[in-house]
């Protein structure tokens, strides 16, 4: 029994997404620069050598750093040196690294104004990592819009949306979409981004979605995310909309137990499906609680595994519906998604496959709340609670005498 803890840990740390091998300078940040500590994060940054780390003290009553234009070019992490609590910056964050390879983590930070975003492609070589964890963006998002970074943003409040291309955007609360686009680095290995585990609140009337996916890339895992499209009257939009996907039948694309709901109006799409015609694509569970103009479910290009989706105004094209799939559903869903009718059809309506059971162990839940991601793992997002590991990934089947692979993702300063 000990060997066998003793490997799942070592799986544990692992999947860590510190990267550094040793600790280097700790430089403070404190207000007015007292007992010789820095002002300012740019000062803290101009004196920080690579692989440094900037601890900023939160000041009085909330007040803001004043920083202007902060460029981060080489690797660091800024931590709020007071566990749970936020410090308040006035600025925008820019991101453009010298060195391939460079790993950049931002946790605790309150940005008033602007954004993160980087402003060039990182250098050829290693990816750039960047940690966008526990922060609070009040104005702005999260544009990692170009090539060669690995993004994980996770537990973070966001003004608007998230831009990338590749990583993983866990267990956010938004107003604003997810794009990724597709990442053409000359360092692209074959992976799968997830998206798992968000509130995504979008109030647009435009012809797009709250998930757009685009990229060519990668595979997709898009699972347990809560879609309320707040427009309040019609709207041409779509909950998830992908365009197009990774040619290969090589991985499988995953879209599993999420909700799209529109509380008044009309939406165009609930979930459109147009992958490559060599793709393969696992959609099930999935809920629509709205009313449409075309249709719930549409499907085109690959090959599609579809079963036990349900919507309250249900129609269907471009795959044939093996019968699991619900015509109509008695759900009735409040301001965060969940379920408010004990009766629903959705409850125990999942796949019976015991491989996507619910975290009591009885038959999956349709929507957000159902299966082993549930939203119930990642929210609510508290200041007094940030979490170390942010996603565990496991098989969903174990077979006797089988190998037990666990990967986890998480951080700790």
């Amino acid at each position: 029994m000990k060997s066998k803890v003793m490997k799942l840990l070592v799986c544990l740390m692992i999947g860590s997404l510190s990267a550094y091998q040793t600790k280097a300078t700790d430089l403070v940040v404190n207000a007015g620069g007292a007992g010789g500590t820095y002002a300012s994060i740019n000062a803290a940054l101009a004196a920080a050598s690579a692989n440094d780390r900037i601890i900023v003290y939160p000041q009085l009553n909330g007040a803001s750093y004043t920083e202007g234009t902060i460029l981060i070019n080489k690797s660091i992490q800024i931590l709020s040196a007071n566990e749970g609590a936020f410090y308040t910056v006035d600025g925008n964050i820019n991101i453009a690294p010298t060195l391939a390879g460079s790993n950049i983590t931002i946790i605790g930070m309150k940005l008033l104004t602007g954004a993160i975003q980087t402003t060039a492609v990182a250098p050829v070589g290693a990816r750039g990592v960047i940690n966008i964890l526990n922060d609070s963006i009040l104005s702005g998002g999260i544009s990692i819009a170009h090539d060669n970074y690995n993004l994980t943003a996770a537990s973070n409040f966001i003004s608007t949306g998230v831009g990338m291309r590749y990583g993983r955007i866990i267990g956010n609360y938004m107003n604003g979409q997810i794009i990724v686009s597709t990442d053409a680095s000359v360092n692209n290995p074959t992976d799968t981004v997830q998206i798992i585990g968000n509130k995504i609140l979008w109030y647009s009337s435009a012809t797009s979605g709250a998930i757009v996916w685009s990229s060519t890339s990668q595979f997709f895992s898009i699972q347990n995310n809560f879609i309320s499209q707040t427009y309040g009257g019609d709207a041409m939009t779509y909950g998830v909309y992908v365009t197009n996907s990774k040619p290969s039948l090589l991985g499988t694309n995953s879209m599993i137990n999420n909700t799209v709901y529109k509380a008044s109006g009309r939406i165009l799409y609930g979930y459109t499906i147009a992958t490559n015609g060599t793709s393969n694509t696992d959609f099930y569970n999935n809920l629509l609680h709205s009313t449409i103009y075309y249709y719930a479910f549409s499907f085109s290009g690959g090959n599609f595994n579809a079963h036990y989706n349900y919507a309250n105004n249900f129609n269907w094209t471009g795959v044939t519906n093996d019968g699991t799939n619900q015509a109509a559903t008695n759900t009735t869903l409040n301001a965060e998604g969940l379920n408010t009718n004990v009766l629903s059809n959705t409850i125990n309506g999942g796949t019976p496959d015991s491989a996507f059971a619910d975290i009591n162990l009885t038959r999956n839940d349709v929507g957000c709340y159902g299966g082993s991601y549930t939203l119930d793992n990642f929210f609510p997002i508290t200041a007094s609670d940030w979490a170390r590991v942010i996603l565990v990934t496991v098989f969903r089947r174990v077979m006797v005498n089988g190998t037990i692979n666990v990967k986890a993702t998480g951080f700790d300063k």
